[in-house]
């Protein structure tokens, strides 16, 4: 039985090339638009995206439910029972769609009073805001789509259209500014672009399996309650992931002052850069353990959680030491003298990713096997004493001890509850687990420190610099890893795999 989802490769290296292309498109754009619309429209245009980020939590966790009951169907060939997940799902997230559509107008009605806009932009704010409020309306339906590829594990298929939809974005917003365009004609190539992604993504749906539609006549209203029920569930996992991630830099805003909220968020910053490197490893086993408990391979569920754990760990472990041991470096060579405090945040939030992901593959498990409730009340929990100890902390410690309180809260969650319930539901020793992990990452954490040590002897400055070594660390942990982390059998079809790579090149 293979510890790996079904094209684990293709997926991972997929999801990389579009996180790479989302930041390299952020990174490239950002200055365009900042200069080709101006300050005040560049902010219209920054806060107009935001809303629609919040909008898109209307969606309730279907689309995580659909991809879950997508995979089980597809597991057991049940063709008619997909076809009416996808027709059920895509009128079900119809009325959010509608609901998405009427506040956006609302807010569109609104928004020059909510915010300090300057007349000549009123109208423009206004349309931009309704353009993306009707985008809301059909993309939120039609994400069944993507969900539906996503569950049939295709998320090669997903990341293309979505990295090819980004780069057609960045282009036509260059060709808008160039051409003299502002902030409404941006809106609707924008929009326009998105729905031709959504509609390719019905097309790549429907080639692969024959036969979807969204025709009424599939809607079955006895797969709503225990749709709806998952979703509620996963919608309580993703609204606390989006206050533990989000709500820190207000606490230190309300609490501390602008100033330490923008240190904070500069601390923060380099460590949700590291949290997006190690999601694109183990998302996929999502729909991987759905289809495994569909077939009951409670052996391929075990397996499949030790090893996306030790993968989990090998992605975050790295790079969040090296983050942790030239945090001040990096941040100096980054932002600049003023923000040395940033330094400290880093580390504690570093370590608060590398505790997240410890418990990451169970959770992403436990719901693809239905268990939503519980990975809820956890994920629940964290955003709760993440809040109360930030609010307690910021008073006694400044900005570290809102860092801390994450550390804290990110610690108990995965150590004394995610990871114990993840291996109870699968069946896997605890102590198993942690001498799995011992034996894969023990090595590579002690050679990785003492690297680390070693170079800031030398006393590293500059970017150039800081990037060299910690890259240094992390390629020193990843080569104890494979001597060390791999058992025999791992470590030969690692090689036979470089070798076909290379033979592949070598004819090509």
């Amino acid at each position: 039985m293979p510890k790996l989802p079904r094209r684990f490769r293709r997926s991972v290296l997929t999801n990389y090339l579009n996180t790479a292309t989302t930041a390299v498109v952020a990174l490239v754009m950002t200055p365009v638009l900042v200069h080709g619309l101006g300050t005040e429209a560049y902010g219209i245009w920054v806060l107009a995206g935001s809303l629609a980020l919040y909008l898109e939590l209307l969606e309730f966790g279907f689309g995580l439910a659909t991809v879950k009951f997508v995979a089980h169907h597809s597991s057991l060939n049940d063709r008619p029972g997909l076809v009416r997940v996808v027709a059920t799902s895509f009128w079900i997230l119809a009325v959010p769609g509608v609901i998405a559509l009427v506040l956006g107008a609302g807010i569109a009605l609104a928004f020059s009073h909510i915010f300090t806009v300057p007349a000549d932009l009123e109208t423009a704010a206004a349309v931009v805001v309704l353009v993306i409020a009707f985008d809301l309306a059909l993309s939120i339906p039609s994400d069944t789509f993507g969900g539906t590829l996503l569950g049939l594990q295709r998320f090669d298929l997903v990341n293309g259209t979505l990295m090819v939809v980004l780069v057609a974005q960045a282009v036509s917003w260059f060709l808008v500014l160039e051409a003299g365009g502002g902030l409404v004609e941006l809106a609707v190539v924008t929009v326009a672009l998105s729905l031709l992604g959504q509609l390719a993504r019905y097309l790549l749906a429907r080639r692969l399996v024959p036969g979807i539609s969204v025709a009424r006549r599939y809607f079955d209203r006895e797969l709503v309650r225990p749709l709806a029920g998952l979703s509620a569930w996963l919608a309580i996992s993703q609204t606390s992931l989006l206050v533990i991630q989000r709500l820190d830099v207000v606490i230190v805003g309300v609490v501390l002052g602008v100033r330490a909220a923008a240190v904070y968020a500069v601390g923060q910053k380099l460590a949700f850069a590291v949290e997006r490197f190690v999601m694109p490893t183990v998302k996929m086993f999502f729909p991987w353990s759905s289809e495994l408990a569909a077939r009951e391979d409670e052996p391929g569920l075990r397996s499949s959680l030790l090893t996306g754990t030790r993968l989990s760990l090998a992605v975050g472990a790295p790079l969040c030491l090296a983050l942790i041991l030239f945090a001040e470096p990096v941040i100096h060579a980054w932002v600049g003298s003023g923000f040395e405090e940033a330094g400290r945040v880093v580390v504690f939030l570093a370590a608060a990713t590398v505790a997240a992901a410890l418990g990451r593959t169970g959770l992403l498990m436990l719901q693809g096997v239905g268990r939503a409730r519980p990975t809820a009340l956890i994920a629940f929990g964290e955003a709760v004493a993440n809040v109360t100890l930030a609010i307690v902390l910021a008073h006694l410690m400044g900005v570290d001890g809102v860092a801390l309180a994450a550390l804290i809260a990110a610690a108990a969650a995965n150590a004394a509850f995610a990871v114990p319930y993840a291996c109870r539901h699968f069946g896997v020793s605890p102590a198993l687990l942690v001498r799995s992990l011992l034996r894969a990452h023990a090595l590579p954490v002690a050679a990785s420190l003492a690297t680390g040590w070693l170079l800031l002897r030398a006393d590293v400055e500059g970017i150039a610099a800081v990037l060299a070594a910690g890259g240094c660390v992390v390629a020193v942990y990843l080569l104890v890893f494979v001597l060390t982390g791999l058992d025999r059998g791992e470590r030969a079809l690692l090689l036979a795999r470089s070798r076909l790579l290379l033979a592949r090149r070598a004819s090509s």
